[in-house]
C-alpha cells in the first residue's frame, strides 16, 4: 500500500471536521478513553507516597500511556497537510502544530519529557490533568463542550452584571461586618480585605464556618448577605440553564436540518 494511501486513510479517521471536531472513529474514542483513564491514574497516583511500590506502577503505565500520546501526535501532525486548513507540505504541518488544539496536545505529552528529565512531580502532574481539555474536541465531547460555551457567551452579558453585583455585594457586606466585628474579633475581620473572606463564603452559601460574627448587628449583616447570596446563584443558574436549552434546542434544529 503506498504512503498517500495510508496517509489518506489515517485522515479520515484522526481529521477535523469543519466545526473543528473530531470524527467520533475508532481512533478518537481509542484516545479519548486513554484520556479520561491516564486522568484517573493522576488522581489515584496522588495517593501513592514518591518512590512507594504503587508510585512506581502508576508511574511505568503513566510513560506507556506518554508514548501512546506522542504517536497519536505525530499521526496527527503528519496527515494534517491534507485539510485544507492548514495546507500542503512543511507549511501545514506548522501551522496545525502552532494551532490551540495542537499546543494542548504538546502540553498533554510534555509529562513524558518532562518525567525523563526528573522534574518535580507536582508540576509534572499538572501538566497531565491538562489532557482533559481534549476531549472537547471528540464526537459527543465536543457536543457537550460546545454548549457549555454557548450557555455562557450567550448570557455573558447578563452575566457580566451578576459579577459586578456580586462584586458591590461582597465590598459592601464586608465594610459592614468589618465596623460591626473589627474591634471584637480582629484576626476574623480587622481589616476588609479579611472580612472579605467571610463575606464570599457567605455570598455562595458555603459557610464553612470558621469564621462568623458575634454581635448581634453582625448576625443580622450575614443574615441579610446570606439572603442576598441566594438570590445572585439563583439568577447566575438561571441565566445558564436557559442558555444549555436554548444551545439544546438549536443543536436538535441543527440535526434535522441536515437530515432534511
Amino acid at each position: 500500500m503506498r504512503v498517500s494511501a495510508i496517509r489518506e486513510k489515517l485522515w479520515l479517521q484522526v481529521g477535523e471536521q469543519k466545526d473543528g471536531s473530531l470524527p467520533s472513529s475508532w481512533f478518537n474514542s481509542f484516545f479519548a478513553y486513554l484520556i479520561v483513564f491516564s486522568i484517573l491514574l493522576v488522581v489515584l497516583g496522588t495517593e501513592f507516597a514518591p518512590g512507594s511500590f504503587g508510585s512506581s506502577i502508576t508511574t511505568r503505565i503513566e510513560s506507556i500511556i506518554g508514548v501512546l500520546f506522542l504517536i497519536e501526535y505525530l499521526i496527527r501532525a503528519w496527515v494534517s497537510p491534507l485539510s485544507k486548513r492548514y495546507g500542503k507540505g512543511i507549511k501545514g504541518i506548522t501551522r496545525y502544530v502552532l494551532t490551540p488544539s495542537s499546543l494542548i496536545d504538546l502540553i498533554a505529552i510534555a509529562p513524558l519529557f518532562l518525567g525523563i528529565v526528573g522534574s518535580e512531580i507536582y508540576l509534572v502532574r499538572i501538566f497531565r490533568l491538562v489532557r482533559i481539555f481534549r476531549l472537547g474536541k471528540v464526537g459527543k465531547f465536543h457536543n457537550a463542550f460546545g454548549h457549555i460555551s454557548y450557555a455562557i457567551s450567550s448570557r455573558l452579558e447578563e452575566l457580566k452584571i451578576v459579577g459586578l453585583y456580586t462584586s458591590v455585594l461582597t465590598l459592601i457586606s464586608a465594610a459592614l461586618l468589618y465596623f460591626a466585628e473589627g474591634k471584637v474579633q480582629p484576626e476574623a475581620f480587622g481589616t476588609i480585605p479579611k472580612a472579605m473572606w467571610w463575606s464570599i463564603i457567605t455570598i455562595t452559601t458555603v459557610g464553612y464556618g470558621d469564621t462568623y460574627p458575634i454581635t448581634p448587628v453582625g448576625r443580622i449583616i450575614t443574615g441579610l448577605t446570606a439572603l442576598a447570596g441566594i438570590s445572585v446563584i439563583a439568577i447566575a443558574a438561571g441565566l445558564i440553564a436557559s442558555g444549555f436549552d436554548e444551545a439544546i434546542a438549536k443543536g436538535k434544529n441543527k440535526s434535522e436540518d441536515n437530515e432534511q
